[in-house]
């Protein structure tokens, strides 16, 4: 008989226990692939960061805000080349479904420490111009049929303006393009237009970004910052841009955690269970083994044929649960795109489940395989007589 076409109908004598295990298989995978969608994301987000770049805030909380003079006085200090600030507007279009990620920036030096925001010059040049001006980007623009010229009505649910409103409104001065995946789903304004409309907190800021030189110490940097105000009313917080960007990301490092000790202790319960499973199988076909070795069958073979069925157990399963993930995934980074841009599965996951599904059978298959070497015919069937 073809070991294929045995170990294919061996698989699915209990069709019960096999469809349950792999169902088990399925979420464990799942999960897996979840989770390296997220860390590729927050990788992404790290990895492309300017190392030249470092970021002042409050040193209490981000949310509180520093005077709008911290900018000049940072510009003083050796080492520095460019200061700019900016402020979280948060907002939303027409409804709170559409959230945008809206920031208020200073408009004359932002984008030269920004450069990988791609935008045309004359565009750039026009919205400098242009008070109630936005930049938005091209995925933004596409979603909402935005074009250069076009009124656009954003609302906060932070910031009131002072007619006593929370709908601000503003006109598309340019579109911007981005090179890193889910770059282009931000808006910015001018922070000279929302420190003037604003109803509250005037001539201030919740973040500093500074560029020092290529040959400048950036631990001194850093220390050179915060010590200007270190008895000041609003001491500051500077680290560089990486460390800025997964402290934001933070909610998403914790649920990466969480779900990285769920997969851990997935994994584990499912080598239990496939184990467990592949030795009640080599249990109940004890005398069909024996009876096998005594019509020639080796040992080697009956090995294979348990590590062949239990590499299609998980590997059904796997599949299955990859797949899932990866279709899930498809659909929810759309709307995670403008917090956390990136989720992607990359083709080295796939070699890392496949390398995973080959070690667990071969793990799952030992225990059958030390039954079935030790199997002795005559004592097997002697006691099925």
């Amino acid at each position: 008989m073809n070991i294929w076409l045995l170990v294919w109908r061996n698989s699915f004598r209990k069709k019960i226990r096999f469809a349950l295990t792999c169902v088990s298989i399925m979420v464990a995978f799942f999960l897996f692939t979840a989770l390296a969608g997220i860390n590729h994301a927050l990788t992404a987000s790290v990895s492309s960061i300017n190392q030249y770049r470092l970021m002042t805030s409050h040193k209490i909380s981000i949310t509180r805000s520093l005077p709008i003079n911290y900018q000049q006085k940072i510009a003083a200090l050796p080492g520095i080349e460019r200061v700019s600030y900016a402020s979280w507007f948060g907002g939303f279009f027409q409804n709170e479904k559409n959230q945008l990620a809206v920031t208020a920036v200073e408009h004359t030096s932002y984008f030269d420490l920004f450069d990988e925001y791609k935008i045309p010059k004359q565009q750039l040049a026009q919205w400098k111009k242009t008070r109630t001006g936005i930049i938005v980007g091209q995925s933004l623009a596409n979603k909402y049929g935005w074009q250069v010229g076009d009124k656009v009505p954003l609302s906060s649910s932070i910031w009131m303006n002072r007619s006593g409103s929370f709908s601000w409104e503003f006109v598309v001065s340019a579109i911007y393009q981005s090179n890193k995946q889910g770059g282009d789903k931000k808006i910015f304004f001018q922070h000279a237009y929302f420190d003037k409309g604003r109803a509250y907190a005037r001539n201030s800021l919740s973040w500093l970004s500074t560029k020092i030189a290529p040959n400048a110490d950036v631990e001194q940097a850093i220390k050179s910052i915060d010590s200007l105000f270190t008895h000041s009313n609003s001491p500051t917080r500077t680290t560089t841009e990486q460390v800025f960007v997964q402290e934001q990301a933070q909610q998403f490092v914790d649920m990466a955690m969480v779900i990285n000790v769920v997969v851990i202790a997935v994994f584990f319960t499912l080598l239990l269970i496939v184990c467990n499973t592949m030795i009640q199988t080599i249990r109940e076909r004890l005398n069909e083994s024996a009876m096998m070795k005594a019509l020639g069958f080796s040992s080697s073979s009956l090995i294979t044929a348990i590590y062949l069925e239990s590499l299609l157990l998980l590997g059904i399963g796997a599949v299955l649960g990859t797949l899932l993930a990866s279709i899930l995934l498809g659909f929810i980074k759309q709307s995670l795109a403008d917090f956390l841009p990136g989720i992607y599965i990359s083709p080295q996951h796939y070699i890392t489940v496949f390398a995973l599904v080959n070690i667990a059978a071969a793990f799952c298959s030992f225990f059958p395989a030390l039954k079935i070497k030790s199997i002795v015919v005559s004592e097997a069937l002697g006691g099925q007589s």
